[in-house]
């Protein structure tokens, strides 16, 4: 094997090992909880807080309906069981008692609105329920396409890096000290393909002379442009 094709196999190995290392840390990125699921959850809460603020605010409604309902029969006692017997102070058990009506209308409407906010809000807290629930499923479904595909990956790295590092030892110290600085300072690419006397990395035409040199493979031949290793199949 020559020179150029051992350092052009390494390049592809690796190629496809950083391709594989960037997905596997996109997908443990993606195995915890996503944003819509914290949605999910968040609208959830605020939903059954709601509701848990409404029906307290109609138990206390109710409770003061109650007690107008209490004080109206009192005070009608009074009225109707003779044993008030001064007209100023029958007046006045008059007008309060018309006075606690007239309240005891006004939060009976109170308590139909807000048992309809009930209705509503309940209806909102059923609703966020099963949206949470339907991406719940879906999340768990794809945690577990994840964690499948991480595992792949792994064994898919583990098997590259093996093959890297027998690509390697079988590369010359020096060849090998030239292919790392140039993948280091060409964005991972140190070698390019030549396809029809024209380098793939940069798109730029060799002399055929130049091009000739690549084919025979024997020595390492730098694209004038761009400087990385040229290889021909």
């Amino acid at each position: 094997m020559h020179r150029t094709e051992q350092l052009y196999n390494l390049q592809c190995t690796d190629s496809e090992f950083d391709k594989l290392a960037r997905r596997l840390r996109q997908v443990e990125a993606s195995l915890s909880e996503t944003e819509e699921l914290r949605q999910a959850r968040l609208d959830l809460q605020a939903a059954e807080q709601a509701l848990g603020r409404r029906q307290i605010k109609l138990r206390d409604l109710e409770l003061e309906n109650a007690g107008l309902a209490d004080k109206l029969k009192a005070n009608e006692q009074r009225l109707y069981g003779g044993t008030v017997k001064n007209p100023k102070e029958l007046t006045g058990l008059q007008e309060e008692n018309a006075s606690l009506k007239r309240r005891k209308s006004q939060l009976e409407d109170v308590i139909l609105e807000v048992m309809i906010e009930i209705e509503d809000t309940q209806k909102r807290v059923h609703d966020a329920r099963q949206h949470l629930t339907h991406v719940e499923e879906r999340w768990r479904a794809e945690q577990e396409r994840l964690a499948a595909e991480r595992a792949e990956l792994q064994d898919n790295l583990r098997a590259l890096d093996e093959r890297r590092q027998a690509l390697r030892a079988a590369i010359s110290p020096d060849d090998l000290d030239i292919y790392d600085d140039l993948r280091q300072r060409k964005g991972g690419q140190a070698t390019a393909l030549l396809k029809e006397d024209t380098c793939q990395g940069c798109q730029v035409s060799l002399p055929s002379s130049k091009a000739q040199q690549v084919r025979q493979g024997e020595v390492l031949v730098f694209c004038g442009n761009c400087g990385r290793i040229l290889y021909a199949r």
